[in-house]
């Protein structure tokens, strides 16, 4: 397990460092609370160029968005669910819309757990999700 680089809040002065499962939560939480779809991206603490793991959280459908470049995956690639979106999915990045493309959804819960996994690997691409390559 590696601490994270939580960015998220367009108001705040660096990033929310993360050393729990906890605390990955209470800023999960707090992007869900926001009720609107927004991302929060995720780097390894100390190792920025590492990883990156963006998770898009919506609470009012319920869905996420994955977006993950790495060593494993150094052109990017974004989640691919399991529904077909009538207009591509806009998620917010510190104030910047980001689109993605109209399968890229996945269930909320499944988002969380990416980034659980994200954490626990130390910046691993996760693997409980299907993945197709990045619009990039």
């Amino acid at each position: 397990m590696v601490a994270l680089d939580a960015w998220y809040d367009r108001k705040a002065t660096g990033p929310t460092v993360v050393r729990t499962p906890a605390e990955l939560d209470a800023v999960l939480d707090t992007v869900v609370g926001w009720n609107a779809p927004i991302t929060v991206q995720l780097l390894v603490h100390g190792d920025p160029g590492h990883a990156i793991l963006d998770v898009g959280l919506d609470a009012r459908t319920s869905r996420g968005v994955l977006y993950y470049s790495g060593p494993d995956a150094p052109d990017a690639c974004i989640s691919r669910g399991p529904d077909t979106a009538e207009r591509p999915p806009l998620y917010y990045f510190t104030g910047s819309d980001t689109e993605f493309p109209v399968d890229a959804e996945i269930p909320l819960a499944e988002a969380r757990r990416a980034a659980h996994e994200y954490m626990n690997s130390g910046g691993g691409r996760p693997t409980g999700v299907e993945w197709q390559p990045s619009w990039n």
